[in-house]
């Protein structure tokens, strides 16, 4: 596997990730990082993140109900 680094944001994202589990979804991954970090977070920015760790391995991603 190639090597890669994580900046910040993406090492905030895998943690929120690990604690929401099943419920890691974007509107509640961005409520978990305001109530967490008290920190704002962009839709975009969330995705454009998810899809470039997805990518590196990181993370992988499913479609559920709507």
């Amino acid at each position: 596997m190639k090597k890669y680094r994580i900046g910040e944001f993406e090492e905030i994202v895998l943690l929120i990730v690990s604690i929401l589990k099943d419920n890691a979804y974007g509107v509640a991954i961005i409520n978990e990082i305001k109530k967490q970090l008290d920190r704002d977070v962009s839709v975009g920015a969330l995705q454009a993140t998810l899809r470039r760790m997805e990518k590196k391995g990181f993370l992988e991603s499913r479609h559920g109900e709507g």
